[in-house]
């Protein structure tokens, strides 16, 4: 990797007086830190300077292997102690004019790559390699790591391009024995016409009547009593609105589907006063005035309504050291909705904008998690073989973290423990079992020690720690059932019909 660097040192005095004792000392300054540096001769150092002005020196710096903007801003503050003590001169700022990286590639790009911040960007086909220009570089982007980032992202997006396209990956680890199907209607037109549910008064959400209700209730009903409390997990509260920059920048939320999460905005103030103009526009107009709204709200910082509940449980412990008596730590919240704007990708209530789902989270050590996951497949497949009687199916797949996080995935990470397993079921609706898509209504998740690290989680005795969560969709549950064994409760399971409360009427409409 190379560097070039421009930029120019301004002081606070006029230094032509001193221009060779500024010159000494910033070759001083130079030696200084190149000592700290180990096999200088890969680094291959070079620079050369001129005074620009009677307050500047202009320097060209060319490195290998070392950031050249790294080091122009480690010689400031070592000539900034030599100047002061010596000439009582200060250095005023630092001004980056360009910065050029090259720098080698695995892949060459399959298309044109445009990134924010750069001013130009070369591939040489032949020695597979990119050049990146920079123009007006400031101290905060260069010491907040940004230029690596850059030069991260130019590779990740070269590297998505090969695998965009590919099917995920999906393997399957069990299949349940095939069921008698009693129908194959769509269950979410159906609860319309039954009036079990209505559309909501905003796309992808739904009002549940008191008929859907009790089946939701008696679906997380099994989930409480054959699941999650046999198993030692306690009940939380979550919040419904995340923090962007304290959450979803650390999860990789914020990177990997911006465009699916519901974004909040606070009023700028709560006085009446201000908001006169405003109800005046309404009072008179009987319309939204979204051009005085914008002045009225703000959106910094960044929030937004829960995507998914884990991430703000994660952050509740943020930085903090936990007793060895807590773990495993298990929780599951099941009173926070979730919201994720489908778009053009809605149907029914299988997939929807805002949904009801029991989150769980454990955390501990990495034997704690693999026999939890044990536990919990033994459970579920209970739950779907002997109380809901479902044809369904348990595969390993790409991992949801992942996903969201926009990484690329990689086979080997399914390799062992960590990874994602989803169950799938078939929707007879939605065609034959081997041709139709399978709805994936159900999943288990271990993801080591990802949320752990973004967090700051730290074990009183130092050991390894890993987390993961199992989120349980309502809606989908819902879906399924229904969807294979249809809308006469005396062809439902016995087992299931046990835990089922007496179903209230349907509301009639004139």
């Amino acid at each position: 990797m190379k560097y070039k660097l421009i930029g120019k040192i301004v002081f606070n005095k006029d230094i032509s007086q001193y221009k060779e004792k500024v010159f000494e000392f910033l070759k001083k300054a130079e030696n200084e830190i190149l000592k700290g540096f180990k096999n200088l001769d890969e680094i291959n150092y070079k620079s050369k300077y001129e005074i620009s002005d009677d307050k500047s020196i202009k320097g060209e710096i060319n490195t290998e292997n070392k950031s050249a903007h790294i080091i122009f801003y480690r010689i400031r503050k070592t000539l900034a102690e030599h100047i002061g003590k010596e000439l009582h001169i200060g250095i005023s700022s630092l001004e980056i004019e360009l910065l050029n990286i090259n720098f080698p590639l695995e892949k060459l790009p399959q298309e044109e790559i445009s990134i924010p911040f750069i001013d130009k960007i070369n591939i040489n086909n032949n020695n597979k390699t990119c050049s990146i220009e920079i123009n007006k570089v400031d101290k905060n982007f260069i010491t907040k790591g940004n230029v690596e980032r850059i030069i991260k992202r130019i590779k990740e997006k070269i590297d998505r391009s090969y695998y965009e396209g590919k099917a995920e990956y999906h393997k399957i680890l069990y299949e349940s024995p095939r069921k008698e199907i009693k129908i194959k209607d769509d269950p979410t037109i159906e609860m319309v016409k039954k009036n079990w549910i209505a559309p909501a008064s905003t796309k992808g959400k739904w009002i549940y009547w008191p008929p859907a209700t009790n089946i939701f209730n008696t679906l997380e009903k099994i989930v409480l009593e054959e699941l999650l409390k046999p198993l030692g997990f306690n009940e939380i509260k979550n919040s419904n609105i995340v923090s962007g920059e304290d959450v979803w920048i650390k999860t990789g939320h914020l990177e990997g589907m911006p465009m699916e999460i519901y974004y909040v905005a606070e009023p700028r103030t709560r006085n009446t006063k201000e908001w006169e103009y405003f109800i005046d526009l309404i009072k008179i107009t009987q319309e939204i005035p979204y051009d005085e709204l914008k002045n009225m709200i703000q959106l910094e910082p960044l929030k937004g309504l829960v995507y998914a509940q884990c991430p703000s449980i994660y952050w509740a412990f943020k930085g903090k050291t936990i007793s060895d008596e807590s773990f495993p730590i298990l929780l599951f919240e099941k009173t926070t909705n979730s919201f994720r704007y489908e778009s053009g990708g809605r149907h029914g209530i299988e997939r929807v904008d805002e949904f009801h789902r029991i989150e769980v989270v454990f955390i501990g050590e990495p034997n704690n998690l693999i026999d939890i996951q044990k536990k919990f497949m033994d459970k579920y497949k209970k739950i779907f073989n002997d109380i809901l009687e479902i044809e369904w199916r348990m595969a390993s797949v790409t991992p949801f973290y992942m996903q969201q996080a926009g990484d690329l995935f990689k086979e080997e990470t399914i390799e062992g423990q960590l990874g994602t397993i989803d169950y799938e079921a078939w929707l007879p609706y939605r065609g034959s079992r081997e041709e139709s898509e399978w709805l994936e209504f159900q999943n288990f998740s271990i993801v080591g020690d990802k949320y752990i690290k973004a967090f700051n989680l730290k074990n009183q005795k130092k050991k390894i720690i890993w987390s993961g969560c199992t989120g349980i969709g309502l809606e989908r549950w819902v879906a399924v059932f229904l969807a294979q064994h249809g809308f006469n409760i005396e062809d439902w399971p016995e087992k299931f019909r046990n835990y089922l409360d007496k179903m209230p009427s349907e509301i009639k409409f004139f």
